[in-house]
């Protein structure tokens, strides 16, 4: 695909390597000099320095020919004007960064559609929303549901009781409606795994199954059951009062507090929050959480918009003796420093947004798309067209190659965990995991064969894509 994207901030930079990396054709505009030069010298994509917003220079980055735009500055109103003006010049698939609801909430005069906007997204509220998942299922560390919930993938890592450790996982006494499709050693070794493969203990394990049987999964793996209760956010920034109002308006109770040290932000928070209790404060230091009864808390999430900071938070939380840390990171160099402290849950919103817009670059019949948050592994659901090369073979019978791994199979209403004799059915839904190198080369087993795609053709799928 021929892809323009405006703006050049860290959403464009992840969303621009992963998309170069898979060898589609990149255009990146941004005006500040600095940010277009780390474009220039780290990737491998066209950079025009001016601004997206303006015709003339979509004209020059060859907007004519575009397959998506996707606006992603720091400003909604930049990031509409350009989509509005890409579908002037009948780009197929216009994706808009937007923060401010007024824009497009059930209040806004103006339609999505009206602006020129075919997909909307915001980074924070769906960072805000994976948090969530991880407070409602604390014992795992990623948390992704597919096919309308039947399906469900999580990680967790295992401890040394765990029955699991020691044996080749095709003797594992393992629930049959849940599958190992990933494991991760300590040192941040990745694997898909096959049947000769062993689990240790500290590894961190990816199942995928019914999601019946992996939401009780701590006695699978013999975790102590955690619930939370009671949430301490560190920072009261965008993603901190997004996580506020999603757990106030939860089934669950959560008794929650914002630790935020800008005084005009706490007065804001006060008044746009319920039941969210709001204190003034540094959450870095260590009298502070002193005061504020850290360590009762059953979860804290760090949320500072500094990685630095955050690593502090999360540092000094362990010390607290709190169970459940959270930490947002915005520099992938960063994750090995909370392996290292033992804290293995972790969000990355500009991978989150990246994923979302990912889905729609891809030849496949894409219905649901992951990128893991330390990028080892990609999560695809994909209906099988009834001519691609693999439909109407045993999965034994398939020759994947390593690194690919069929996790389930949803044909109809039943969930089928398969094995190497299970064959694989025209209109099969296909949940694949995947190590990004392979993930790229999906196409030649699960994709119908086809040339270039036409405008059209994208339309169609981007409206098959609003339909699920």
């Amino acid at each position: 695909m021929y892809v323009i994207i405006v703006g050049g901030g860290g959403v464009c930079y992840e969303l621009a390597r992963n998309l170069s990396e898979k060898e589609h054709d990149v255009v990146v505009i941004e005006k500040n000099v600095e940010k277009a030069k780390r474009f220039k010298e780290a990737l491998d994509v066209m950079v025009i320095e001016d601004n997206g917003a303006n015709a003339a220079v979509l004209e020059r980055a060859n907007i004519r020919n575009a397959d998506m735009m996707v606006a992603v500055t720091q400003s909604d109103e930049v990031n509409i004007i350009a989509c509005m003006i890409a579908k002037q010049y009948e780009v197929p698939i216009t994706v808009c960064r937007v923060r401010n609801p007024e824009y497009v909430g059930a209040s806004s005069v103006l339609t999505p559609q009206q602006l020129g906007i075919d997909v909307v997204i915001n980074p924070e509220k769906i960072a805000a929303m994976e948090i969530s998942k991880m407070l409602h299922f604390p014992d795992t560390s990623d948390i992704e549901y597919f096919n309308q919930d039947k399906v469900m993938m999580v990680s967790i890592t295992v401890e040394k009781e765990a029955g699991i450790t020691g044996v080749p996982l095709r003797d594992l006494p393992i629930n049959p409606e849940a599958i190992i499709v990933g494991i991760k050693d300590p040192e941040g070794v990745f694997i898909v795994p096959g049947g000769d493969d062993i689990v240790h203990p500290g590894n961190k394990i990816y199942l995928l199954g019914k999601s019946k049987a992996l939401k009780d999964i701590s006695s699978m793996l013999h975790h102590e059951h955690k619930k939370i209760s009671q949430v301490t956010i560190m920072g009261g920034g965008m993603i901190g009062v997004q996580l506020a109002k999603i757990l106030e308006n939860s089934k669950q109770h959560f008794d929650i507090k914002i630790i935020e040290k800008d005084v005009e932000r706490c007065e804001e928070l006060c008044r746009d929050l319920k039941r969210t209790m709001v204190v003034e404060g540094d959450a870095t230091e260590i009298a502070m959480l002193e005061e504020e009864d850290t360590g009762w808390a059953d979860a804290v999430v760090a949320l500072t918009g500094d990685d630095r900071s955050n690593v502090v938070v999360a540092l000094l939380a362990r010390q607290f003796g709190v169970s459940k840390i959270i930490s947002e990171v915005m520099r992938p160099h960063y994750v090995p420093v909370y392996s290292t402290l033992g804290i293995d849950s972790v969000i990355n919103p500009r991978i989150l947004a990246s994923s979302q817009i990912l889905r729609l670059t891809r030849k496949e019949e894409v219905v649901a798309y992951s990128l893991l948050q330390d990028e080892n592994a990609e999560v695809v659901e994909i209906i099988l067209p009834k001519n691609a090369k693999i439909v109407n073979k045993k999965i034994a019978d398939a020759h994947l190659p390593r690194g690919m791994l069929i996790g389930s199979i949803i044909r109809g209403d039943e969930v089928i965990i398969p094995r190497g004799n299970t064959m694989i059915l025209p209109g099969d839904h296909l949940v694949i995991f995947a190590v990004p190198k392979i993930s790229a080369i999906l196409d030649r087993y699960f994709a119908p064969p086809r040339g270039k795609e036409s405008k059209e053709y994208l339309r169609k799928k981007l409206l098959y894509s609003e339909d699920r």
